[in-house]
């Protein structure tokens, strides 16, 4: 019998969302991404689809010569009923057969007019479509990669990944179909009814007095549809949710022996999702046998009062009940058409809302400043700096420092102090509430982001690798460097050795988030990317924790050739890497509580002292 502890459901899932913060970076986007498309409902129908038609404005022309085929391919369908009530009127009952034989070849040729209007009208209607769609596509990914990282932060990479991919799904299906089967629908109930008053007015009242019956008990179906859909959508994603944290924390589930309560729970769920899909399908499956049902009641009245009337006092022919039996069958088409559509045109406005949300996110690069250097001295000044992620919850208060050029600045503190804050801000990643940063004199708020960006370079702890080749990777920090300067960056990040050693060298393709290399691998292909940028500012954000000792004394001796004549900031854990720095400075709770050197912060015997005795036991 096991001696592991069981956990409570609530302890075993804390544990498990530790253990995917852990992997984050490898899995964001990835399985949320896949989740079912959002059943939300609109919140502005009208002004998203002013928004889609605007989209669509490109095609006007297109559009509006697509709606006229349809409309004259749409009355050749509505002629043919009137062609039967003429063929049995005209020439049937007089026995006139070149009659009928003409009215055949002339229903035939109005068939066949009709289905190539329709297939070649929902060719180009799915050209535009997805070139609508792609757009859209575009226009989203361009406000993405120029979104505020604050804009990340809010909605998470799985939420974002999701309006790429899922929202856009949607989009793409109910502009290819709702187009062409809202105006065709609309001309053909049009355009039946207008036919059966000039056949015969009384027949066609009977129809008539069926249409509000019908609306009513597909509206009823089609309510009760959506409301399953939307609880098999929210039993969907909350099994996915289990699915995503036990697979993450796999090792986690095992490690505790959790196998039963987690498999006890994906079941409680999964029988859930069973019972409301069963009812989502079940009232979805409805709408068809409704459709038939009306469609086959109206049809039998027809004929019914038709022949009353045909046999007692004569106010119908013969042909005239056949014709206005087949537009009964016709006008309640568009309908039962138009019902299904609606959850897929729901389901693509709701979409489009979403996607549109990221399109209106702010850019970041809007209100830019101008200044553009050739090259940066290197001079820093964080002057009473304070910041906050979230209003009235301080990351850092007041603080204040200056770093001269080629100076090598090490910040140290507990976890969560806010060092990894200060990276952030030079960067511009956030705004200041209040302070300044200054860069060579210069508040870095009238820099050009982008050009400020490239002149700083970062190695982070956690890397990220792109899918493609070790060499694009390290080629990622400057595209115009050739083959021998990337190989040289990669000697200098003490890279080369583990790379040449690979099957295929610096062609081996790396996969998804680098899953193929380790983490001590990863970070040195990330350290050589930045050698290769050869930034003018260089930031190192305990940038060797995940290499070995022998390899990381190496890459500190080529870190120490990069940081000449660069100013430098190094935040570390181990302070055995920042003895050396020109200036260390102790942040802890958002505050900057120490700075100076090694030797005159032990001699002070404050925060660092009693830091460096923890780590070093002495």
């Amino acid at each position: 019998m096991s001696d592991k502890k069981i956990l409570t459901k609530n302890e075993l899932r804390d544990r498990l969302r530790k253990e995917i913060d852990l992997t984050k970076t490898k899995t964001s986007g990835r399985s949320l991404g896949g989740q079912p498309p959002v059943l939300a409902k609109p919140k502005n129908i009208r002004q998203t689809i002013g928004r889609l038609l605007g989209y669509m404005g490109v095609y006007r022309y297109a559009l509006f010569l697509i709606t006229i085929f349809l409309m004259v391919s749409t009355v050749f369908l509505l002629l043919i009923p009137t062609m039967f009530q003429r063929a049995i009127d005209n020439h049937i009952e007089i026995g006139d057969y070149t009659g009928v034989y003409r009215i055949v070849v002339i229903i035939l040729v109005l068939a066949a007019i009709y289905s190539v209007i329709r297939f070649f009208s929902r060719f180009f209607m799915v050209r535009i479509s997805q070139g609508v769609v792609k757009k859209i596509r575009g226009d989203a990914f361009d406000r993405l990669l120029r979104a505020p990282v604050s804009y990340f932060d809010e909605k998470g990479s799985g939420d974002i990944v999701s309006r790429l991919s899922n929202d856009m799904e949607l989009i793409s299906n109910s502009l290819g179909n709702t187009f062409l089967e809202v105006v065709s629908s609309a001309i053909i109930f049009t355009g039946s009814l207008v036919f059966m008053f000039y056949l015969n007015w009384i027949l066609a009242l009977v129809v008539v007095v069926f249409i509000p019956l019908m609306a009513f008990l597909i509206i009823w179906v089609s309510k009760k549809t959506r409301k399953g859909f939307k609880a098999q959508q929210t039993h969907l994603a909350t099994l996915n949710g289990i699915i995503e944290e036990n697979i993450t924390g796999l090792k986690t589930v095992k490690l505790y022996n959790q196998e039963g309560p987690v498999t006890e729970e994906f079941s409680q769920e999964n029988d859930a999702l069973k019972k409301a899909g069963f009812m989502a399908q079940f009232y979805a499956g409805l709408i068809l046998p409704v459709i038939h049902f009306m469609n086959n009641i109206i049809f039998l009245s027809v004929i019914a009062v038709g022949g009353l009337l045909y046999i007692g006092p004569g106010l119908v022919s013969i042909g005239q009940v056949a014709g206005i039996a087949q537009y009964s069958r016709m006008i309640i088409m568009p309908i039962g058409n138009l019902a299904q559509l609606f959850n897929a045109l729901m389901q693509g406005i709701a979409g489009a809302e979403r996607v549109f949300e990221l399109i209106d996110a702010e850019d970041e690069y809007e209100n830019d400043g101008a200044y553009q250097p050739t090259d940066f001295s290197g001079a820093i000044t964080f002057d009473s700096v304070s910041f906050s992620y979230e209003k009235g919850t301080p990351v850092l208060k007041d603080i204040t420092f200056d770093a001269l050029k080629g100076q090598k600045i090490a910040i140290v503190g507990p976890t969560g102090g806010g060092k990894t804050t200060t990276i952030k801000l030079l960067n511009r990643f956030y705004d200041l509430d209040d302070g300044v940063i200054r860069i060579d004199g210069t508040d870095i708020s009238d820099y050009k982001k982008d050009a400020l960006r490239k002149k700083i370079g970062v190695v982070l702890q956690d890397t990220h690798l792109f899918k493609g080749s070790v060499f694009k990777n390290i080629h990622y920090g400057d595209f115009s460097a050739t083959e021998e300067e990337v190989i040289t960056a990669a000697k200098m990040a003490g890279a080369h050795d583990f790379i040449s050693r690979l099957p295929k060298g610096y062609a081996t393709e790396i996969l998804e988030g680098g899953q193929n290399f380790s983490q001590g691998e990863r970070q040195l292909i990330s350290i050589a990317r930045t050698f290769l940028n050869n930034p003018d500012l260089l930031i190192l954000d305990e940038a060797t924790s995940n290499i070995d000792t022998r390899t990381e004394s190496k890459i500190q001796t080529s870190m120490r050739k990069l940081m000449e004549n660069r100013t430098s900031i190094v935040i570390a854990h181990r302070l055995q890497t920042i003895r050396e720095a020109d200036k260390i400075l102790v942040i802890d709770k958002g505050s900057l509580i120490e700075s100076g050197t090694h030797e005159t912060l032990l001699a002070q015997k404050g925060f660092y002292y009693n830091l460096y005795r923890t780590q070093f036991g002495q």
